[in-house]
């Protein structure tokens, strides 16, 4: 059993849709999968996975539940058999936060590439070294627009990175159209692959959230 989590110290960083779409990508392609939806206020995970099970579309060895304090995190990771868990975590500095980072494999931190997001990415970082026993964080640039490599904004954070020393994956997640139509209903990125007008976007879409499952893959094996 390998434990993902998804954690940031503040909200509308793409989180929740990362964590669908390594879900629902690992589901795909035969792994039982669990997202443990640690965000109290929106569920977004919890939501998701119901409006896709009411439309059909929901893959079925993918399923989710919620946890609503350490205990039920503690609940919900004891009674599982899957062969893969996702939490997502409010975007907030709290106990589920701790309890999640602390029972996971490795733990994403999914920013946007700016120097504003990597001053509070690397105070994430910072604390966990300085407040947990054990802290398997991996930052994730999430969001990056096609454009925004050849920007002096982009290789400031990449600077703040270097410096920081914060231990990234070397994947990073493009913004596509296609996400927001996954963010409906659509269960998985292949079952919008069947409309061909969109078959070449979907094909780009599952070899970028592939690649990110590679790097997790790697990370959790080097660490065992």
């Amino acid at each position: 059993m390998t434990i993902i989590a998804m954690a940031n110290s503040k909200g509308g960083v793409g989180k929740s849709t990362l964590c669908l779409l390594i879900a629902s990508e690992l589901a795909q392609n035969g792994a039982n999968v669990l997202i443990i939806d640690a965000d109290q206020k929106q569920q977004s995970c919890l939501q998701w996975v119901n409006r896709c099970r009411r439309a059909g579309t929901l893959p079925p060895s993918l399923i989710a539940v919620p946890a609503n304090n350490p205990d039920d995190l503690k609940i919900a990771l004891t009674s599982a058999t899957a062969d893969i868990i996702l939490i997502d975590v409010q975007g907030s500095m709290n106990d589920l936060l701790i309890a999640a980072i602390v029972s996971s494999d490795v733990t994403l931190v999914p920013a946007k590439a700016n120097v504003m997001e990597m001053v509070e990415t690397a105070k994430l970082f910072e604390w966990a070294q300085n407040s947990l026993k054990r802290a398997p964080l991996r930052l994730i640039l999430n969001r990056v627009e096609g454009i925004d490599t050849k920007t002096v904004a982009f290789q400031d954070a990449v600077q703040m990175i270097r410096d920081n020393r914060l231990p990234a994956l070397p994947t990073f997640v493009r913004a596509r159209k296609v996400y927001e139509q996954f963010s409906k209903e659509a269960g998985s990125l292949a079952q919008i692959g069947k409309d061909p007008g969109k078959a070449e976007q979907v094909a780009k879409a599952r070899a970028n959230i592939v690649g990110v499952i590679t790097d997790i893959t790697r990370i959790v094996s080097e660490a065992a």
